[in-house]
């Protein structure tokens, strides 16, 4: 068969793949919105600050500083979310950010693609390389848990990573500023970035040197000048040692949890970044951020979003590693052996060992839980949604378009417009977020005292109330 036939089959079968990610992340995303099990954070959050901007208003989020509100740039500052506006401009309907959320990611993994097709010789290596950035566990659980600015930052920063590679500089530097503008502490992954330009075979020290100036500069101007100028201390400062060997116990401890964590991250890439060492640097200051600097296990394992950045930064490990084993006779003939034992990691991780949340896209009974989360569709369609609206965080998240906090034992200084719960047993407690089930049980007696309120009663356990 002639190479440019071989090369079109191989090119429509990335974008199958790709393609087939894509609508699976989507189809996982907008069922669990649908279920009611999206929730006001992150989604409501980002949801509205785009639904703002598309109307050319300051997105000043309620939730922020119940009932006057505080714009989100005092918040996370990332005023890139802007190119997002357009969204809405076409459509009404919130469900339109989660298809983005997997179209952005799929897009990531196209650019990721074209990299390898210009400096990787081998199809099965190339073909590997996406199976591993999408096949990546930790993304799948980024695209499973709402939306996140992190995710959105993927295509950008791939872009900035194949315009590094193609020395197509004026563009290099556009998409790195589009990238750190998704969230402020993307500034220190351009440092790092710059630190991976000074130590990689092929050094580009003019440009490595400016990339790490550039990122202090943004760090600084907005964790220590516009965020606090627009609302206050950065509520987000790193939890810094106190001592300098806890810089090491955290890191590794607990062992169980961070240890597999790393160890599930570099087999999916088929432990290739290891010998990268250029790359150290955007590995090392990752984890330091997740496992040194904060204090949250939510940040240690595979789950949530956290990982979301691994999947470029690994791709970029493994890719520079390739293009240099590539050049010795002896090695280069194992890579077709390392891509096939990389690929079955990656099944093996995502069908048996962690379950990959994206399967369940192939599961009908996934599909009976949005039929069964109809009722609810009842409920809220009687929620006012003029006025300040105060209701739990995975009904809050189908209210992003108005005026909208969670729960809050101080109702009678916030005085919102209407309050409405849905206090059904055996529920996710991060329904209740900030509260508990107790706390928004007393709430609800409360507020069903105050005569400043009118109570409705939709169900039993279905309530509104309406202020007076």
């Amino acid at each position: 068969m002639e190479k440019r036939k071989i090369d079109r089959i191989e090119f429509l079968l990335i974008i199958l793949f790709v393609f087939l990610y894509s609508l699976a992340a989507s189809l996982v995303s907008l069922n669990r919105y649908w279920q009611y099990n999206a929730f006001w954070y992150d989604f409501g959050i980002l949801d509205t600050t785009i639904w703002k901007l598309s109307r050319f208003q300051f997105p000043f989020i309620s939730q922020l500083n119940p009932p006057f509100g505080k714009i989100v740039w005092a918040d996370h500052f990332n005023p890139s979310v802007i190119f997002l506006s357009p969204l809405y401009w076409f459509t009404k309907k919130p469900e339109i950010i989660l298809i983005s959320q997997s179209l952005f990611v799929g897009l990531s993994a196209c650019v990721a693609y074209l990299m390898a097709q210009k400096f990787i010789k081998n199809r099965i290596v190339r073909i590997s390389l996406i199976v591993s950035f999408l096949g990546y566990v930790g993304l799948q659980n980024a695209l499973y848990t709402d939306v996140h600015n992190i995710v959105f930052s993927l295509f950008p920063l791939m872009l900035t990573l194949w315009a590094m590679y193609q020395k197509k500089w004026k563009l290099y530097w556009i998409f790195l500023i589009i990238t750190t503008g998704f969230q402020e502490n993307m500034a220190v992954l351009a440092i790092m970035l710059g630190l991976f330009l000074l130590l990689k075979k092929e050094k580009e020290v003019k440009v490595g040197l400016l990339t790490i100036l550039f990122g202090f500069i943004y760090v600084l101007l907005a964790t220590k000048i516009l965020i606090p100028f627009l609302g206050g201390n950065y509520v987000y400062q790193p939890a810094v040692p106190h001592v300098w060997y806890e810089w090491i116990t955290r890191f590794f401890y607990p062992t169980g949890i961070k240890f597999r964590s790393i160890i599930l991250t570099f087999a999916t890439f088929g432990f290739l970044p290891i010998a990268s060492f250029a790359s150290f640097p955007l590995i090392i200051e990752h984890y330091l951020e997740r496992f040194v600097l904060n204090t949250a296990a939510t940040r240690w394992d595979l789950g949530f979003h956290y990982n979301a950045l691994l999947s470029p930064i690994m791709f970029l490990s493994s890719l520079e590693l390739i293009i240099r084993i590539q050049k010795s006779t002896v090695l280069k003939k194992f890579l077709s052996f390392w891509a096939l034992g990389t690929i079955c990691i990656v099944v093996f991780l995502h069908r048996f060992y962690l379950h990959g949340p994206l399967m369940l896209a192939t599961h009908p009974v996934f599909y009976q839980e949005t039929q069964d989360a109809k009722f609810l569709d009842r409920f809220i369609s009687q929620i006012p949604r003029s006025g300040l609206l105060m209701t739990q965080n995975n009904i809050a998240a189908h209210f992003t378009h108005g005026n909208t906090i969670l729960l809050n034992k101080n109702y009678e200084i916030i005085k919102p417009d209407a309050i409405a719960v849905d206090l059904r047993d055996g529920q996710n407690a991060n329904n209740f977020f900030p509260l508990s089930f107790s706390e928004t049980n007393f709430l609800v007696a409360s507020v069903s005292a105050d005569l400043n309120y009118e109570k409705k009663s939709v169900t039993d356990s279905e309530i509104i109330f309406i202020r007076k």
